[in-house]
């Protein structure tokens, strides 16, 4: 049967989805990885199952440099090890920025190697399964794996950064990505937040060419990761109080500003992944590619995943007035709150769609609790489906048929 699974795991408090579109050939797409613990408990037997069935990654896609987006990659990138090994799931690209890719002039003064040495001794993330640390010793780091396994890198991109696009990348025949985040301001903006935390960590750093400072990126990242949540914790809560918007006031973080976010599109299919992007960058981009997209005329998408957790603070009702969708996807444990009721309530009062909308959620959390009433669910025409791990799109759906005619 030609159609779309997406598996959203329980990644905690992160994000884990793979998408499988099945045509002439399955094209598999693993967007993030979530905390360390997500490999081992949900990712890793499903990866032998594809690779015993004959099948590969077509491509992985680490949104940004936050933890509970990329830390199951450092299991992963270890235990898979070299691309083509025969025991292993072999991928076609990697899709992640770093240090590598920013724009910056770099000088051609090297690093003293005792100053390496004590960056290298520096670099030193917490395991959330394991006694012992991550070091970049031995690249043991994301970045220090990709180069010491050759990992392919961006290679869509000719081995730079990922970042907004005017046309697609083709995938295969059947299947095509067009990148909406980051933009070239948004890679600027996060250059100058890393670049400055880099030389606060570490005084004697030589800005230049040295696989070093990708492994210091991702450091300095890991503690950068929680400043900008503080406001997540005030919500609505609970059953007594009835759907509402709230007031918006948008998510500032220039690392979650730099995700990755893109259409994927299969057939006649398209789905958004926003990542933990804020919204007013998207629909600046999606205006610009669909001219014709506005609040009369919303642009369709067969599903939408959330941005950031369903925080209030990445989602306005502005951005929903523009796009319908009847499904939509909430990837998260139920940490800060998230999804805010806030969130839930600008799909349902803003985003136009012709019938009942159905909510996806991979964990039960005091918000999808809450919606568990038939009155709101009669009103505000939706249906909740949690712990629902395979989400299916079937390519012949007469649904919406027609209306995603390509650029």
């Amino acid at each position: 049967m030609t159609e779309i699974r997406i598996e959203v795991f329980k990644a905690n408090r992160g994000d884990c989805m793979l998408v499988s579109c099945e045509g002439e050939t399955t094209t598999n797409i693993l967007i993030d990885l979530g905390v360390e613990a997500t490999y081992q408990d949900c990712v890793q037997k499903r990866l032998e199952e594809l690779h015993n069935k004959g099948e590969h990654l077509d491509l992985l896609v680490l949104t940004h440099v936050d933890d509970d987006h990329i830390g199951g990659a450092r299991p992963f990138l270890e235990d898979n090890r070299l691309r083509d090994s025969s025991n292993k799931i072999s991928i076609t690209d990697i899709w992640l920025n770093s240090y590598r890719h920013l724009l910056h002039e770099r000088t051609s003064e090297a690093i003293d190697q005792r100053a390496r040495d004590s960056i290298s001794r520096q670099i030193v993330l917490p395991s959330n399964t394991e006694e012992t640390e991550i070091t970049a010793e031995d690249g043991t780091t994301i970045a220090g794996m990709l180069y010491k396994y050759h990992y392919p890198w961006n290679c869509a991109f000719n081995g730079q950064a990922v970042i907004a696009t005017n046309e697609p990348v083709i995938i295969n025949q059947e299947v095509k990505i067009t990148v909406l985040t980051p933009t070239i301001e948004q890679i600027t903006a996060l250059e100058e937040v890393w670049l400055e935390e880099l030389e606060e960590k570490f005084p004697e750093i030589k800005f230049n060419d040295d696989e070093i400072l990708d492994d210091a990126v991702f450091y300095a990242s890991y503690y950068l990761e929680d400043e900008h949540i503080s406001d997540d914790m005030e919500t609505i809560s609970g059953g007594s109080v009835e759907i509402n918007e709230g007031r918006f006031s948008e998510d500032t973080s220039v690392i979650n500003a730099s995700s990755i976010t893109f259409i994927l599109e299969f057939l006649d299919k398209r789905i958004l992944f926003l990542a933990d992007s804020p919204p007013s960058t998207v629909l600046k981009q999606l205006q610009a590619l669909y001219p014709e997209m506005s609040p009369e005329q919303p642009l369709y998408f067969d599903a939408v995943k959330v941005s950031h957790h369903g925080s209030k603070r990445n989602t306005c009702s502005e951005f929903m007035k523009h796009i319908s969708s009847e499904r939509f996807i909430f990837s998260t444990s139920g940490r800060y709150g998230h999804p805010h009721m806030e969130t839930v309530s600008r799909i349902l009062l803003n985003s136009p769609c012709e019938t009942n909308r159905k909510l996806y959620f991979n964990y039960e959390t005091p918000t999808s609790k809450t919606l568990l009433r038939d009155d709101w669910r009669d009103k505000y025409r939706y249906s909740c489906h949690i712990s629902q791990k395979i989400i299916f799109i079937p390519i012949d759906d007469a649904n919406k048929k027609g209306e995603n005619d390509g650029r």
